[in-house]
């Protein structure tokens, strides 16, 4: 009889825990966003830029001064931090399934007003209405039940309360219905394709270098194709449009 396979979710969650360790330089784990002109808060020789201007991009036009922002999938605090200072809510707490993730946020990360915590996204330990804002960003292609992320989320939201949401896709898959069916009002929807695929195009050479001091070529080679460096797999499959990448605002209903 053979042994149940292990669920996506936890084979990703081996896979944050393993890359907290073998490239800890990262505190932001996206692919990144870049527009003409940049008109961007970030700090111009931040060498995290492009990936801070995805979530700069992500809550833009978001009332966040003063609220309770849930970050689902938060990595390793970077994102957070940036947003919290620039946008100052007046609580925000980021949720990661990987431990490792959530070690390094609490190190680098956490001060007054700003906690990380270990937790699943398809069961948030959330009461219902809790947040004011749900952001969400380049994670939720990695769950097992994207749907039932979208419930979780709905309800730990206050009524009128906002859903920031990217994330790539395969290039035949459009989750806006089932955002929609879930019961969420959309504000807007933007593919963010070629702001992406530049973004990476950018940054490529820092991703790179950091890789390449890695001990182990095979890993190496691993985390290049995982990582968006260009001539490698997740950036080439963005240029063949076998995927694609989306910007949503979403509400819930008062």
């Amino acid at each position: 009889m053979s042994e149940p396979k292990p669920s996506a979710t936890l084979k990703h969650r081996e896979h944050y825990d393993r890359a907290a360790d073998a490239v800890p330089q990262f505190s932001v784990l996206n692919y990144g966003f870049t527009s003409e002109p940049e008109n961007s808060a970030v700090a111009a020789d931040d060498p995290e830029f492009y990936c801070l201007r995805l979530y700069e991009h992500t809550v833009r036009d978001t009332p966040l001064s003063g609220k309770d922002v849930l970050e689902v999938s938060c990595g390793r605090g970077g994102g957070a931090s940036f947003v919290t200072r620039t946008f100052e809510p007046q609580r925000y707490v980021g949720v990661d399934l990987s431990e490792e993730n959530i070690r390094l946020a609490r190190s680098r990360a956490a001060r007054d007003g700003v906690t990380f915590e270990i937790g699943n996204a398809g069961q948030l330990d959330v009461a219902d209405a809790t947040f004011d804002v749900v952001i969400n960003i380049e994670a939720s292609h990695l769950y097992d039940d994207r749907g039932r992320f979208f419930v979780e989320v709905l309800r730990v939201l206050r009524p009128g309360g906002y859903f920031c949401y990217t994330d790539g896709c395969w290039a035949d898959d459009d989750c806006t219905e089932e955002l929609l069916d879930t019961g969420f009002e959309l504000l807007e929807r933007l593919e963010i394709t070629s702001n992406v695929l530049q973004a990476l195009r950018k940054d490529s050479p820092r991703r790179a270098k950091l890789f390449d001091a890695m001990r182990d070529r095979e890993l190496r080679e691993e985390y290049k194709h995982w990582g968006g460096v260009v001539g490698y797999r997740a950036y080439n499959r963005f240029e063949a449009g076998q995927t694609r990448y989306f910007s949503h605002r979403l509400r819930k209903p008062r």
